[in-house]
């Protein structure tokens, strides 16, 4: 089937069709769950199913994605390993489901919000509607921004002033061992040697020093500008 063949429907297109309603379906999964905050609040059978949702679909992507480059022939450590930030971010989604901790929720708020909404809005795929990995992909980020949400607005978990700078420290501590990793095979985990191969705010970055000086001004400055709003609201 060419939904599932490696070397078919490789024709993405930023802001296709296809691409504009995945972008409507995250703004609306936020509403849907703005919308229904109170009923969740109040029900608790409710939120768990929520919550355990959350974690089912997270695991089955992950788990379908290894499966599908395995049965395809097509895995390779330089691009299959969880090693990306949207795959960190799932893997501190999943713990944060199963053991639920506004103190955990200060360090994720902020690396499973922003990148996996940016990846939704740029993506680095190949693969276009209707290919298992377009759908996979998307479903996966939509799905990582949704329990972001559903602690911010259901939970009302928030992050404190020091989120920030434990947030970056705890990037930067992943990043070492991780960068090493890339040297060694060859790959490009969390983009720490260079922006992906498509046309991403990445390209913008430079190289070599300026391209990682750059990456760690645009993380400080985006963690940041997620925890103003909590700032201002708290002022007024």
């Amino acid at each position: 089937m060419a939904m599932f063949a490696p070397d078919q429907l490789k024709d993405f297109e930023p802001f296709s069709t296809a691409h504009l309603i995945v972008i409507s379906i995250l703004f609306f999964t936020i509403l849907l769950i703005y919308m229904f905050r109170r009923e969740l609040r109040g029900n608790k059978t409710a939120k768990q199913v929520v919550r355990w949702g959350i974690f089912t679909i997270l695991v089955l992507s992950e788990g379908s994605y290894q499966i599908w480059s395995l049965a395809n022939d097509v895995w390779d450590p330089r691009w299959h390993l969880p090693l990306q930030l949207c795959s960190i971010s799932s893997f501190a989604i999943l713990f944060l489901l199963l053991k639920p901790s506004e103190a955990r929720f200060q360090i994720v708020y902020f690396f499973a919000l922003i990148p996996p909404f940016l990846a939704v809005l740029t993506p680095d795929l190949l693969y276009g509607s209707p290919h298992y990995r377009f759908f996979q992909f998307f479903i996966h980020h939509i799905t990582l921004v949704a329990a972001v949400f559903f602690y911010l607005i259901v939970e009302k978990y928030r992050p404190d002033r020091f989120s920030v700078l434990k947030a970056a420290l705890f990037i930067n501590v992943l990043a070492v061992p991780i960068s090493y990793l890339n040297k060694q095979l060859g790959s490009n985990y969390m983009f720490l040697e260079g922006p992906p191969g498509t046309n991403t705010p990445l390209s913008w970055f430079g190289e070599g020093f300026w391209y990682i000086l750059n990456l760690e001004i645009v993380m400080v400055l985006t963690f940041t500008m997620t925890y103003l709003p909590f700032v201002l609201t708290r002022k007024r």
